[in-house]
């Protein structure tokens, strides 16, 4: 991909032909995954009418995603958007997740090898609990206890909101050793599904949107695992972790991120272009005036949301080119930017419909209570907007 951010042919055919999949087969059951606050009982069927490979990690695919010349990153990003242009319900279906990034992150050699690269390999889900019920975006504030006993950590505390908390092989868990230390304090753990204290008190919470997306409650009730599982520890102690507990969690949501603002951009695009059609029907019923004003509101939301695009672009272009640490602003003003937009620019389609916006016969009030945890989770938009700042001031952040 060149610095224009244009997209070669070969990935905008290929994600062309999943936006026109993910419209024709997935959104006719985006009420109901959202009203089962699940996904539809028959999602793997409906995967399996994809005329394209999805990266699918439940079960085989005929042949993997190609790679394209715009690099592993910008790609996922680009084809995260066409397949959430349907509805936001067919994202976690294609399994994943995140804890297996801070592996990546924190990790010794030996852990990366055990519990991040068969995760590549094998396509394995993995879990993320961070966030508790006394704090959201303060990580510093962690409460959940690990108690070093022998040869063991023994956990106790609970998280909440936690992706892939109950579906995951193994959840990294966010812990301190030490709470007078604050956030150095903090290390992360590799607990296992069925390790003895590890509960998943509630395996989806009640949310505003994206409640077809699995986040747990999960409680840590004397959970014990291994000395080894503490990320950047052997059997023997400390081996060097390469990040911090804190910085640890940030560095494995930074890639994330603007994909996140991908989606948001995703689900954006399709209320847009449903309310330019809709409102297209109803030219007759406007003054010329009216309707110019009209057009020119919805082409203003279009550019907006080609700037957030282009922010998500570029922060996954560093990543492909190995140089998004020397540009820590660009993930944080992806993120910043697109979610807050899209949240704006959805809300002002409803507004323009009238009535039939909020309607349930359409969807733009669903994506509307999706698009906004988007500029909450990994990093909330005020978050992202002082690491942006300070990282443009030359000021360290963490």
């Amino acid at each position: 991909m060149s610095l224009s951010f244009e997209i070669s042919k070969e990935l905008a055919d290929y994600t062309s032909t999943l936006r026109e999949w993910s419209v024709a087969e997935c959104r006719p059951y985006a009420r109901e995954a959202d009203d089962r606050h699940a996904p539809p009982a028959n999602w793997a069927e409906i995967l399996d009418t994809s005329p394209v490979p999805l990266g699918r990690m439940d079960k085989p695919e005929d042949a993997p995603v190609p790679e394209f010349e715009e690099g592993a990153y910008v790609s996922k990003a680009v084809i995260s958007e066409a397949i959430v242009y349907g509805d936001i319900w067919v994202s976690p279906t294609l399994g994943g997740g995140i804890g297996h990034l801070v592996v990546e992150a924190m990790g010794t050699d030996e852990q990366i090898a055990k519990w991040y690269d068969t995760v590549v390999t094998d396509g394995t889900t993995t879990g993320f609990a961070l966030t508790e019920p006394g704090f959201g975006s303060d990580t510093s504030l962690v409460s959940t206890t690990a108690t070093r006993e022998g040869d063991t950590w023994v956990l106790n505390g609970t998280k909440i909101f936690c992706t892939g908390g109950a579906t995951g092989e193994y959840v990294t868990v966010f812990a301190t050793v030490d709470k007078s230390l604050g956030a150095k304090g903090i290390s992360c753990f590799v607990v296992p599904k069925g390790t003895p204290g590890f509960v998943v008190a509630k395996r989806n919470e009640s949310k505003l949107g994206i409640r077809s997306w699995v986040t747990s409650e999960l409680l840590f009730d004397n959970c014990v695992v291994p000395l080894e599982n503490r990320l950047g520890w052997s059997a023997e102690g400390p081996a060097g972790e390469r990040a911090s507990g804190r910085s640890g969690a940030l560095a494995a949501l930074v890639h994330n991120r603007p994909r996140m603002s991908a989606m948001a951009i995703a689900l954006t695009q399709a209320s847009l272009d449903i309310t330019t059609g809709l409102l297209a029907g109803q030219k007759a019923g406007f003054t010329p005036q009216r309707w110019s004003q009209i057009e020119t509101e919805l082409e203003n939301m279009g550019d907006a949301l080609e700037r957030g695009r282009r922010l998500v672009l570029r922060a996954q272009y560093l990543v492909d080119i190995g140089k998004d640490r020397t540009d820590a602003a660009a993930s944080a003003a992806a993120k910043a930017y697109a979610p807050q937009t899209c949240e704006r620019i959805i809300r002002r389609c409803i507004q323009l419909l009238g009535p039939e916006g909020w309607s349930q016969e359409l969807l733009l009030e669903k994506w509307y209570r999706d698009v906004k945890i988007m500029d909450i989770f990994e990093g909330s938009g005020q978050i992202q907007r002082i690491i942006a700042g300070r990282t443009l001031m030359g000021r360290l952040v963490g």
